[in-house]
């Protein structure tokens, strides 16, 4: 459960964490399979070209991580958010303006990637959502993550019905006030939050060169040094391939699977359901048992449920099982990742290392998502992105087992500014030994 005395500290920057999430670049990619039948119909383009262009924008976004990082933890998150929602807002009218060429399409994906998908990407989110929870951190990441669930399962069914009964260019139209009117709640409620600042004062109070280290974390070439920074990278690539693969193409591999479209629209909420569920169980055991264990476990799910979609017309029933599986393991990836950059590595450079393996994970789901629709376009079905997307799975999972085996520096978690407190309560005797 979540620390009560840290929830009433900081459930503004929990509740606009969670909002924003839901207005950026995750709904927008989410969303972005709902449009892959209806623009093919309209305009002949294919599923690969597609998911390769609504790709590009998870990549130029994940590119901009490691400098997004630095920039949040010196300057804040609110600029960022409230820039976002105004250009995601500007993005979507202008697809639903769009004339049939498809460079206009690529070159407004491509302006979303530079842009809008930095500015509401989670590193936007991260670092004030460590600094304000400690005891109960995996919880509240999980919680916060689980704003894009929350936004997406009034989204999907809405986006839907208006599609099917307006148009795709309505379905880009709805998505415009929905971004905006997020992202500028989310701007109001982290207006509470407070820039934490990276390096405490522990100088000033006597204490050595090297402890200062040990309690603030690794800095950037030292986690660069550390074999779990790999681990940790090789178990998040591999499982952001295979929920890349698997995101981008869901509702375009139900319909082929045969379901209608407000069955879909179901199963794309229960997916919704599943993600918020893998998210608050696995944060809850994340903060109380071994977590390298707790994380082997779930990420093992899709290893089996991935394969439940492959064969001809599998029944409801066994397609929502396999969503719950695979909801569950991919929910829990979006918290583990800053969950484990804190464990291992601890918050001195927080922003510059979570940095570079968002830039690892969004260049994976780009690829991913990508790879997805090629697939498909070159083997007329899904199950070879299916099984391949399996096996990914077991890397990540026994990727992520090996990372907590391991020994390291032993780096703080805590936020600077409770590092200094308890610095002041130690005789300085006792620190030099």
């Amino acid at each position: 459960m979540i620390s009560i005395q840290e929830l009433r500290r900081g459930w503004p920057t929990l509740v606009g964490s969670m909002i924003g999430l839901g207005a950026g670049i995750s709904v927008f990619f989410t969303a972005a399979s709902y449009f892959i039948k209806p623009l093919q119909a309209a305009f002949g383009w294919s599923r690969g070209q597609m998911s390769l262009t609504t790709s590009i924008s998870v990549l130029l976004t994940a590119l901009s991580a490691p400098l997004v990082g630095v920039l949040v933890d010196r300057y804040g998150p609110r600029a960022f958010i409230l820039a976002g929602s105004i250009l995601f807002a500007l993005s979507y009218l202008a697809l639903s303006a769009m004339p049939g060429q498809f460079i206009v399409f690529v070159a407004i994906i491509i302006m979303i990637g530079l842009t809008a998908g930095p500015a509401t990407s989670p590193m936007v989110f991260m670092r004030p959502l460590v600094d304000a929870f400690a005891k109960s951190r995996a919880v509240a990441l999980g919680l916060a993550f689980s704003g894009t669930v929350i936004v997406s399962s009034v989204v999907q069914p809405l986006l839907q019905h208006v599609i099917s009964n307006f148009g795709w260019r309505a379905g880009y139209g709805i998505m415009a006030p929905i971004g905006l009117v997020c992202g500028l709640i989310s701007f109001a409620l982290l207006g509470g939050a407070r820039r934490v600042k990276a390096t405490p004062r522990l100088a000033e109070v006597g204490l050595g060169h090297a402890l200062a280290e040990v309690q603030l974390g690794h800095t950037l070439p030292e986690a660069l040094r550390d074999a779990r920074f790999w681990l940790l990278g090789l178990c998040m690539v591999c499982l952001s391939v295979a929920a890349g693969a698997f995101g981008s193409q869901f509702q375009a591999l139900l319909s082929d699977l045969g379901v209608p479209g407000p069955k879909a629209a179901l199963l794309g909420v229960w997916y919704a359901a599943s993600v918020v569920i893998g998210r608050l169980i696995a944060g809850s055991l994340l903060d109380r048992i071994w977590a390298p264990g707790v994380g082997f476990v779930c990420l093992c799910a899709p290893v089996i449920g991935l394969l439940f979609f492959l064969g001809g017309a599998p029944p409801v029933w066994l397609l929502a099982v396999g969503i719950l599986l695979v909801g569950f393991s991919f929910g829990a990836e979006a918290n583990m990742l800053g969950f484990f950059t804190a464990r291992y590595f601890g918050l001195r450079s927080f922003g510059a290392v979570l940095g570079v393996l968002s830039t690892a994970v969004g260049v994976s789901a780009a690829i991913g998502g990508a790879a997805g629709g090629l697939l498909f376009d070159l083997m007329h079905n899904y199950e070879l992105t299916l099984v391949l997307a399996s096996g990914l799975s077991a890397v990540s999972a026994v990727s992520l087992l090996a990372s907590g085996l391991l020994k390291g520096k032993v780096s703080s978690d805590l936020p600077a500014g409770k590092v200094e407190t308890a610095a002041l309560t130690v005789p300085a005797r006792g620190l030099n030994r």
